[in-house]
């Protein structure tokens, strides 16, 4: 099996673990399974790719005819929308009101003034304004059976569907292969339980300097992990760093923010939501993570 192709999954033996990894959400992804049957992990692993697949054509802004197309394309006209897709909004509502109002799915129409690849200068206060007229969570109206968009706006649930997609991926491993089962979309990690040998699985948290180098092992035996972080997101301008998450209020990168969060919960839906709203904490962002009472582990 090990190199084996089937359709977009390579499979690959590592011991007593059989791993799986493809692309998803712009992100190399793998799902670990041990298990002595390796013909059943295989299909296992692909249904649960394909239920990965199945979230990024729902909620993708670069798809035509994705839900979020049809949502951001709808010139202001409410639009039919399904539990799932009410169940992301209420779960961005929640971030909204959380932060302050400094995280908002209708701030991704940013991403026209901030790349953060090669940028040899940062917007102006008033290109900033001008991008800030479409912005704000609290002009979408929306319920459990439409939701409407004033003319221009745009929503992206950005990490939140990827971190739901790997709860859902993760749910679905058949308890037929037992509980060592362990999901990663790019960085967002869950486990449905401990190794065969009842050892936790090892997670390595990447320096903050990149380039795959290892900062902090951390065992996990079950629940979820996530980081949130510019490591390979951010840009330096006139000698001040400029990380990617934007500060919905103000249209600007958040300022003194950890370079990484890390948090681990009972699921990655969670540990991704506290990850970034302690990066929108600011310089404050320790004293926030002390609050929520989950562990923890920043690099600045």
């Amino acid at each position: 099996m090990a190199g084996e192709h089937i359709g977009k999954i390579r499979f690959e033996i590592q011991g007593s673990v059989v791993i799986g990894h493809f692309s998803a959400m712009a992100n190399p992804c793998s799902i670990f399974i041990e298990h002595q049957d390796h013909v059943s992990i295989q299909k296992a692993i692909y249904r649960m790719a394909q239920e990965v697949w199945r979230i990024e054509q729902k909620y993708s802004r670069y798809l035509s005819a994705s839900t979020l197309d049809n949502i951001n394309h709808a010139n202001g006209e409410p639009v039919l929308i399904d539990e799932e897709t009410y169940h992301l909004l209420q779960l961005s509502d929640v971030l909204w009101q959380e932060s302050k109002g400094k995280f908002d799915i209708s701030s991704g129409i940013f991403r026209t003034l901030w790349h953060f690849n090669q940028q040899q200068s940062i917007p102006t206060q008033q290109q900033v304004d001008e991008i800030l007229a479409f912005v704000g969570w609290e002009k979408i109206k929306y319920d459990q059976q439409h939701i409407t968009l004033p003319q221009g706006m745009q929503i992206d649930f950005g990490g939140i569907g990827k971190e739901y997609a790997a709860d859902l991926c993760a749910a679905l491993a058949p308890a037929s292969l037992g509980q060592s089962v362990l999901v990663n979309l790019g960085g967002d990690v869950v486990a449905k339980g401990a190794r065969a040998d009842n050892s936790p699985w090892k997670i390595g948290i990447e320096t903050k300097q990149g380039g795959g180098k290892v900062w902090k092992e951390i065992p996990l035996a079950k629940g979820a992990i996530a980081t949130s972080g510019d490591v390979y997101k951010s840009i330096r301008y006139n000698g001040t760093r400029y990380g990617h998450i934007i500060n919905a209020l103000t249209g600007f990168p958040v300022t003194n923010s950890p370079r990484t969060v890390t948090i681990a919960a009972p699921n990655c839906t969670e540990a991704g939501m506290l990850s970034t709203l302690a990066i929108l904490q600011g310089e404050n962002a320790e004293t926030f993570l002390q609050e929520k009472d989950r562990p923890y582990w920043v690099q600045r």
